[in-house]
């Protein structure tokens, strides 16, 4: 956001400039919160942390040993919390590195009986002999590949020795966010992470933008007061969903020229005419800002694939002070009123001089530009159709409170799985069938049973096993039907699981010494992933030229560096795997190589011992 100029789509931030480490600084550890997921995303966002070289999330998941090595580096690292069942189905079968991401998502629920619906980030990044610095990003997307116009703040800061007050609503979520799983505990590494931001939000205080001289926050859905935004002379609004009883709340004292909305055009049409005529000016996108039309490519490139409205924005005028509230919740009764949701939302303010006005944010010259008067039309509704739609959401609902739980049994090289589920009472007239996730949907089984018994889900690879499930819910009356994924309790997981998934995608000597140059790879130019995308530099010809390879080990020898720790873990782990033309994967000059580093390490470390003896 940047003072007047705050809702102009122009000043645009991608997803990747909000993970990226400030100049001198390194990735430490991240934490957020999702209403929806999808597991392509969630793959992508370890490997964008590991390699800011990547230019694309296409690039990034059409490069398996750039995930891997994201997810191996950074799984640990980040803790997401997701609301239970909001997890995209995949309608076909799952990258097996979805396994990676078992105890970096927690699925929970909101205590009040709502949704959880915050969307933060928070990034901690470390520098040598400096505090560490932490990210707040306040978003309106969700953690998935949705491409609707939203909105996002941003803000860094340094943990000092004095407390800050106002960020006590955000120590709260973030402390409570472990205690809010549904089923499945919370990892302990992701409790961790929550117990390490919860202690520096305490002493952190934020850069602001230009501008704006306060920052305040606010959580509903946790405790018995529920937050409102602010009010004031003028108000500017923007929502995807509404409802009567929320806007009419938030209008109340003003008169219809002093206050004007954005929302979807088959929201409005839901809202009666009294709460329609409480607004001055009401708009929707235009379909030129739906499609990108009329706009120049270059310039706008982000601008072209936006569809849909997803931000929300609070806007009012307080004598000469101008609020401006982001955050996850919309004007309805279950974000606002009831506080039933559990959300999280950022007032900034400034003077209005500095700031702008309402008028100046919903501009012409700015957001303006991008909208179109609303024309009230007929609601159409399809009474069957919603009664469906409820029927399987009842379902989804019923899946996701019930605690999982797939039971494996090792038989050489496959595993059996059979899934057992307790307290489900799923509701009449949905088909239901379950399939492990990576195996797809080709593997599906009938769950109509699940809460009667146990269901068998067959026999898997194991590098192919996880506790994520992909369910079909199917009403029989209507034929509406959903796909979500749910993870599971898992119990006998075979220890060398992930070992498995490893050689599965390092599996040959070229695989293997490019990993090597990821692995290796520390520096900001991104070498690394060079080598992997075949870009040229360093490690392009690894597989044929060892030089680089062994002025990268010996310089991490140097340092007593824990990248040759991770090298000696990666060659225990592939062991003696061979190649599709029965090759060695690990090339036998390689292994002679690396037992010379192994013996000088070793010899290192009892120099060490002595030492301290």
């Amino acid at each position: 956001m940047q003072n007047d100029a705050a809702l102009d789509p122009q000043n645009r931030a991608l997803y990747t400039d909000i993970l990226r480490a400030p100049n001198g600084y390194r990735f430490d550890c991240a934490l957020a919160t999702t209403y929806t997921l999808d597991f392509e995303t969630a793959l992508v966002i370890p490997a964008t942390l590991a390699f800011q070289a990547a230019e694309s999330r296409r690039e990034v998941l059409d490069t398996p040993l750039a995930l891997l090595e994201g997810l191996e580096r950074n799984a640990k690292r980040i803790a997401i919390f997701c609301e239970a069942g909001r997890i995209q189905g995949v309608p076909k079968g799952a990258s097996r590195l979805t396994a990676l991401l078992e105890d970096t998502i927690t699925e929970v629920r909101a205590p009040k009986g709502g949704a959880f619906h915050p969307k933060i980030w928070l990034l901690r990044f470390l520098a040598e002999n400096r505090p560490p610095r932490l990210r707040l990003a306040l978003l309106s997307r969700n953690i998935t590949k949705d491409t609707s116009w939203d909105l996002s703040l941003a803000l860094d800061g340094v943990p000092g020795l004095d407390e800050n007050r106002e960020n006590q609503p955000l120590i709260e979520l973030v402390s409570r966010l472990p205690d809010l799983t549904s089923g499945r505990s919370t990892p302990r590494s992701c409790r961790g992470i929550a117990d390490t931001f919860a202690r520096d939000l305490r002493h952190t205080v934020w850069d602001l933008p230009p501008g704006f001289t306060r920052a305040k926050f606010a959580v509903n859905g946790l405790a018995e007061k529920c937050w409102k935004p602010p009010v004031g002379r003028n108000l500017g609004l923007i929502s995807p969903f509404v409802t009567d009883d929320a806007l009419v709340q938030l209008t109340r004292g003003l008169s219809p020229p002093e206050a004007r909305l954005l929302s979807r055009e088959d929201e409005l049409a839901t809202l009666s005419e009294d709460t329609l005529s409480r607004f001055g000016r009401i708009d929707i996108l235009d379909d030129l800002a739906e499609t990108g039309e009329g706009e120049d490519v270059s310039a706008n490139d982000s601008l072209q694939t936006a569809t849909g409205l997803h931000a929300k924005v609070f806007v009012t005028e307080r004598k000469a002070t101008t609020l401006i509230t982001v955050g996850s919740g919309n004007a309805t009764t279950s974000a606002l009123m009831s506080g039933r949701n559990v959300e999280v939302f950022a007032t900034l303010s400034g003077p209005t001089e500095r700031i702008g006005s309402v008028e100046d944010q919903f501009s012409l010259a700015k957001l303006g530009r991008f909208l179109r008067t609303y024309e009230p039309r007929p609601l159409r509704v399809d009474a069957p159709v919603q009664a469906a739609e409820k029927r399987v959401e009842a379902g989804v609902m019923a899946l996701s409170a019930s605690k999982l739980t797939i039971r494996c049994r090792r038989n050489d090289d496959v595993v059996g799985l059979t899934l057992s589920a307790e307290n489900l009472r799923l509701p009449d007239g949905l088909d239901i069938q379950v399939w492990p996730l990576v195996a797809g949907p080709n593997h599906a089984v009938d769950a109509g049973s699940l809460s009667e018994g146990t269901v068998r889900l067959g026999t898997l690879a194991l590098r192919d096993v996880t506790r994520w499930l992909g369910f079909r819910l199917v009403d029989r009356e209507i034929g509406i039907e959903k796909l979500v994924s749910i993870g599971a309790e898992i119990i006998g997981l075979p220890a060398d699981r992930t070992a498995e998934i490893l050689r599965s995608v390092i599996e040959n000597r070229d695989a293997f010494l490019k990993y090597l140059a990821l692995l290796l790879d520390g520096s900001e130019e991104g070498m690394g992933w060079s080598a992997v995308m075949g870009k040229g530099g360093g490690w392009t010809n690894a597989s044929g030229d060892d030089a680089p390879l062994f002025e990268e080990m010996v310089r991490a020898f140097s340092n007593s560096d824990q990248r040759l720790g991770d090298i000696d873990r990666l060659i225990e782990r592939l062991g003696p795997s061979r190649g599709a033309e029965g090759e060695s994967v690990v090339p036998a000059d390689f292994l002679s190589l690396w037992n010379v580093f192994r013996q000088a390490m070793r010899q290192g470390r009892n120099k060490k011992g002595a030492g301290h003896a």
